[in-house]
């Protein structure tokens, strides 16, 4: 398995075996004086020269970018070893571009005002199509309406609200040769808008356009197609797309009405403002207006073209191995949105299976130091099979999807086949400003694998979960010392972690059904699916809203501890097996909830510190019920087993609340079938009332007199109560980035560390 270190290959870069660089002949020998042209003619070569020399080779790629025509693509026959691991490796010195993307010449002459045209022959006779464009190394934004605006994510600024969804009665003006395919009414049709909201202006090409919308309950967004525009009865028809949501265990999964906002793309009227362009297939003329500090006689213009720029590719038996990446910036991909999703489990999400650096086959690679630019999809994709990579150092910026994803295939998995991530790690990572295209998207996503390490990264500006787990197989996952704030920014009933667990054992009528007293469902035997605990410690999550630790749907066998979470708490829903012990929650959106819980859980809650604040309190609205204002409580309870402990050990907890008393707010089941989903009642427990339950026999109502606060230190004086308890200390300056993150990209792109602070520059985690 690949160990965090530092650079790999040769320290002197005088002794590189083959050298790259721009102004470089394929025909050349590679030497340092002759370098190759290309990166694919150095693999061929040290395909050939590792026959001889066994030994550890290094390719050594000077500054400048490399404009791919095709995937540079590692397979079997390229790997290296365990004593001779080979290194494709960026001048630490320099900066080396991969890019997936082609450089435009444009001679641009005036169109009208201050939008500026030029002819791309390519595109006029259909060798070129792009759906992205960079300026000067920056995405620039395809003609739309309403105008981009993305100053308040949170209030979907840019966007507009649609009138609602289009009736079943309503005829489809250009029906389409599969739409008697339709399944359910989870594939919407269109949509219908409010003609004193929308655009006043004709559309010429309708077809052309891309609408961006979010899905009813927001758990994320999807793209269309779209077909038609129905000027006078207000509806957009929707052609291709819808893949963004996967929700198996939903009817309507990628529901669309009055509650969704959105924005539509592509359409050459709406080029109205600095920073949007447009391209005419038709004509090959590329239109844009420049903003005002871009010059464009001496703009570089680059345009997407590849989806993908480095492969590698191997099987279980004749995998790809001890390859390194190291140094480079990954640029230029193309968008992927309108690409084949699959949905990999149970879970919300469906995923593209792709990315600007695919690994499928590979045992021991690693991706080291790398700066992921604006990739148009997903940046790094673990797919299926792989085993012992590592990806560190990195820096992922802007993504259209997600940052770095481990997924396998539970229905391939049979026998000795082994196809899943296995033993992978994402570390010292830093992520952020992800989904700029798809929302249910995560800085670090895991969907069918095992022991996958995520530690000491910091994910922060994200449209929803910072780390997700997509399901519980098969589990062993550790998770530590990451430093994740201002995440689900644009998405809902979520947390800047979130884990599903709709495996073998959940039950979904017992899950979003009417709870009824007369019947829960038994934890089952969850470890068939979640074989081995995963353990989620040492972090540090910052929010002001949303679950937290979001534990849903029956997500089991989770270790929990040594976590600081301020201005959210944590969730369990349905599962079994979870301890959850010496952490620290403070002034959480919501309260430490507990909800539709399995008989025999096995479930544990001891040592931890809880500090609510009334004014904090911001109760998350679940699908089938709603929270309403919060009261300062401790825990929260939804439908609780209807047998048995509602947990198996609540105890020996320190808690504390600007309200001065303690109270467990409960939502009981119902004593008959009722229609609906809400819970019969909304109870209060006391302390007395709660313990009678049997619950925190020993715990305390108290002040945990935390060191510094204000400064982010949370760890307790001496005279605490919560030491009393058995709750210990944990370091407060240990989350997120390592020293040794690389300096590599930070003057390159300014972006990266505007935001960090506390715990992510080696200080405390901040107040």
């Amino acid at each position: 398995m690949q160990k965090e270190c530092s650079t790999v290959g040769r320290e002197a870069l005088n002794i590189a075996d083959f050298y790259v660089a721009p102004d470089g002949n394929d025909a050349a020998p590679g030497t340092e004086e002759r370098p190759f042209a290309t990166l694919a003619r150095a693999r061929d070569a040290v395909r050939m020269h590792k026959q001889t020399n066994p030994g550890p080779i290094t390719v050594l790629v000077r500054g400048g970018t490399y404009y791919l025509e095709k995937p540079l693509v590692f397979g079997p026959e390229d790997a290296g070893s365990a004593e001779g691991p080979i290194t494709y490796m960026a001048h630490p010195h320099e900066h080396v571009t991969l890019s997936g993307g082609q450089k435009l010449d444009c001679a641009w002459r005036p169109y009208r005002g201050d939008i500026l045209m030029c002819d791309l022959p390519a595109v006029r006779e259909g060798r070129l199509a792009f759906t992205q464009l960079f300026v000067n190394g920056r995405r620039q934004i395809r003609a739309r309406y309403p105008n981009d605006d993305g100053s308040d994510p949170k209030r979907y600024s840019g966007c507009i609200r649609a009138a609602g969804g289009v009736e079943d009665a309503a005829v489809d003006p250009q029906p389409g040769p599969n739409d008697d395919m339709i399944f359910s009414s989870g594939a919407p049709r269109g949509i219908t808008f409010d003609p004193a909201t929308f655009t006043r202006r004709r559309w010429a090409r309708p077809h052309e356009a891309v609408i961006h919308i979010y899905q009813a309950h927001y758990w994320g967004n999807l793209q269309w197609q779209i077909k038609a525009i129905d000027w006078d009865k207000h509806i957009i028809w929707f052609g291709r797309g819808g893949f963004q949501i996967g929700a198996k265990w939903h009817p309507a999964p990628c529901a669309v009405d009055h509650r969704s906002y959105f924005y539509i793309e592509n359409v050459f009227e709406e080029l109205d403002a600095p920073g949007e362009w447009y391209l005419d297939l038709g004509a090959g003329i590329l239109y844009y207006w420049p903003p005002a500090d871009v010059d464009p006689k001496t703009a570089v213009v680059e345009a997407p073209v590849l989806q993908q720029v480095v492969r590698f590719i191997g099987t279980q038996d004749r995998p790809v191995r001890n390859i390194t990446l190291e140094g480079f910036r990954i640029a230029h991909t193309a968008a992927t949105f309108l690409e084949p999703y699959e949905v990999p489990s149970l879970s919300d999400w469906a995923i593209h299976r792709g990315g600007a650096v695919f690994l499928e086959g590979a045992h021991d690679c690693a991706i080291r130091d790398c700066f992921f630019d604006a990739v148009g999809g997903n940046a790094v994709f673990m797919n299926r099979h792989n085993r012992g990579n590592l990806v560190t150092g990195c820096t992922f910026a802007e993504a259209g999807d997600s940052a770095i994803c481990f997924v396998g295939s539970l229905e391939t998995t049979v026998g000795t086949q082994r196809d899943f991530p296995y033993e992978c790690q994402a570390t010292n990572n830093l992520i952020h400003d992800c989904g700029v295209f798809g929302k249910q998207v995560a800085g670090v996503y895991i969907s069918r694998a095992k022991r996958v390490t995520v530690a000491h990264n910091e994910i922060f500006n994200m449209p929803r979960a910072g780390i997700c787990i997509g399901d519980g197989t098969w589990g062993g996952h550790l998770i530590e010392y990451n430093y994740i704030h201002e995440t689900c920014r644009e998405t809902s009933d979520h947390g800047p972690f979130n884990a599903w667990g709709r495996d073998k054992y959940w039950c979904l009528v017992q899950s979003h059904m009417p709870y009824t007293a007369r019947r829960s469902h038994d934890a089952g035997y969850v470890e068939i699916d979640a074989m081995e605990p995963v353990v989620l410690r040492h972090n540090f999550f910052k929010e002001t809203a949303g679950w937290g630790l979001d534990l849903d749907d029956g997500a089991s066998n989770y270790e929990i501890y040594n976590n600081l979470c301020v201005g959210v708490s944590m969730k369990l829903r349905e599962g079994a097996y979870r301890t959850i012990s010496n952490n620290i929650w403070v002034n959480g959106a919501n309260s430490p909830c507990f909800h539709v819980g399995y008989e025999n859980n096995h479930d544990r809650y001891v040592r931890n510190i809880t500090v609510m604040s009334v004014a904090n309190q911001r109760p998350e609205h679940d699908l089938n019920f709603a929270m309403g204002k919060g009261y300062g409580e401790i825990y929260t309870l939804i439908a609780p087993p209807a047998r048995g402990p509602w947990l198996e050990e609540v105890d020996y907890n320190c808690f504390y609340s600007d309200l001065g008393v303690f109270t467990a707010r409960v939502q009981l089941r119902s004593e008959g079938e009722v229609e609906g989903f809400l819970p019969a009642a909304d109870r209060k427990y006391t302390l007395e009332e709660w313990r009678a339950l049997g619950y925190d026999q020993h715990s305390v109502f108290a002040d945990p007199l935390f060191v510094d606060p204000e400064h982010g230190d949370y760890r307790v004086r001496p005279e605490s109560p919560a030491l009393k308890l058995g709750f210990r200390n944990f370091d407060m300056d240990r989350f997120g980035l390592t020293p040794a993150f690389p300096d590599r990209w930070r003057d390159y792109h300014s972006s990266t560390t505007e935001h960090r602070s506390g715990p992510g520059s080696g200080g405390r985690a901040g107040a």
